[in-house]
């Protein structure tokens, strides 16, 4: 079993974090204004100011901390259950990816926002092969990516799918990239045997 860990951020950018995450959660797409995340924090609006100079460098920093808490969250279930622990399994974890999900939106106009997002992805893609076994080519952890997140998409959608539908199909994403490296392993051995008669 492999591990997941993420790094932490600074104490303010992560209380920032969870006070944007469960904002966005519960707003959705709508910007948060400091007022909106102050409050949500239990904090004055003059000490965002402090911490961040204005709403324009709080929102990169505290999207920053909530992806920490975030994708500690992912890879918390994912320790616990493997593979199926990428997808939501209950209303906080769905309630925790629409927050994400937000930070991605938000993040397509942001540039230093979309640069921290991009960074988080080229790592999951990682991850993603240390849980096959294997390194995955681009294509392959490409595809998982587009994969989990419209699995992630149509989880959290007006009209969302099944969980266990969901599950199926993710499981059958690993099954096909385990079933391709195990069928690699025996066409070498088939032709070991051919080479060796």
């Amino acid at each position: 079993m492999w591990s997941m860990v993420f790094n932490r951020y600074s104490f303010y950018a992560q209380e920032a974090g969870v006070a944007m995450g469960r904002t966005l959660g519960r707003n959705g797409l709508r910007a948060p204004t400091l007022k909106m995340v102050a409050d949500e924090a239990n904090m004055g609006i003059s000490t965002l100011h402090q911490r961040f100079g204005g709403k324009r460098n709080m929102v990169p920093l505290a999207a920053a901390g909530y992806s920490g808490i975030f994708w500690t969250r992912v890879a918390r279930r994912v320790n616990a259950h493997g593979w199926g622990g990428f997808l939501p399994t209950d209303a906080d974890d769905v309630f925790f990816l629409r927050a994400w999900l937000s930070v991605e939106e938000l993040a397509r106009f942001d540039d230093e926002l979309g640069d921290a997002v991009r960074q988080v992805w080229r790592d999951l893609r990682l991850w993603l092969g240390s849980s096959i076994g294997r390194e995955l080519t681009d294509y392959e952890s490409g595809g998982l990516v587009i994969v989990l997140r419209g699995l992630w998409d149509s989880l959290c959608s007006a009209d969302p799918i099944d969980a266990d539908l969901a599950q199926q199909l993710w499981s059958a994403a690993y099954d096909a990239l385990t079933d391709d490296r195990a069928g690699e392993a025996s066409a070498g051995d088939d032709l070991l045997g051919d080479l060796a008669a």
